[in-house]
């Protein structure tokens, strides 16, 4: 069998538990999906542990130097995805992703998806701003950390309504264990303050609760595929 296509389906099967209609339906019909492609059961996925699956740092696309919101927002995702998250520093600070290979990737994909969510959404709330004559300072920073807020309390949702949800959450106790053995430099400190924006933090509140994460996964696979494929 193919543990990352394995991997993938257990990972839409438990995002077809969500709370959300529409995201527990995507999830389920990209599930069913590929296990017709791939000719499995149910049962075979469900009971299939991978023993073989990597253990590594996935480097991301991501950067930022004043923007720490977006390692705030790495980190909510690595805490309920079974990975950890860290940086690497040099002029600019990359995020890095650390955990079952399967697992990075979900984060990596997550997280461009959400952090394209929300320059999208702060790009037009700058300019409906800037074309009625208000400042637009801080909306990037205080429309994130509702985002980030938001996408914190679906998680927490769906942890309360769905027992399954854990399969997701749960660290590998050799990934946490690998990740004791990494020898960090310094702590690096992430928090950034609210500045006051109430309308762009509530409206941020309202998109991360609606966010959705089975659609980003789902659109991934095939991507994911071919690169397999190729390997």
């Amino acid at each position: 069998m193919d543990t990352k296509i394995i991997k993938k389906i257990q990972k839409l099967l438990s995002l077809s538990e969500s709370s959300n209609e529409h995201e527990a339906e995507v999830a389920m019909l990209k599930a069913q999906e590929l296990l017709v492609k791939y000719k499995l059961s149910i049962k075979e996925v469900k009971e299939y542990k991978s023993y073989d699956s990597k253990i590594q740092e996935k480097v991301t696309d991501v950067t930022f130097t004043k923007a720490k919101w977006k390692a705030q927002l790495a980190k909510v995702i690595s805490e309920n995805f079974g990975c950890y998250v860290y940086y690497k520093r040099r002029r600019i600070n990359t995020i890095v992703f650390f955990g079952r290979e399967e697992d990075v990737i979900v984060c990596n994909l997550v997280l461009n998806y959400a952090v394209d969510s929300v320059y999208s959404v702060v790009k037009k709330l700058k300019y409906q701003y800037s074309k009625n004559g208000y400042s637009t300072r801080g909306i990037e920073n205080d429309y994130s950390l509702g985002f980030i807020d938001g996408l914190e309390e679906k998680f927490e949702e769906q942890k309360r309504n769905n027992k399954e949800w854990g399969i997701v959450l749960v660290k590998d106790k050799e990934v946490v264990e690998a990740h004791e053995k990494i020898k960090f430099k310094k702590k690096v400190t992430m928090n950034t303050a609210y500045r006051g924006n109430e309308d762009a933090y509530s409206k941020g509140c309202e998109d991360g609760k609606k966010f959705s994460i089975s659609n980003k996964i789902t659109e991934g696979e095939k991507e994911e595929h071919i690169q397999l494929q190729s390997k």
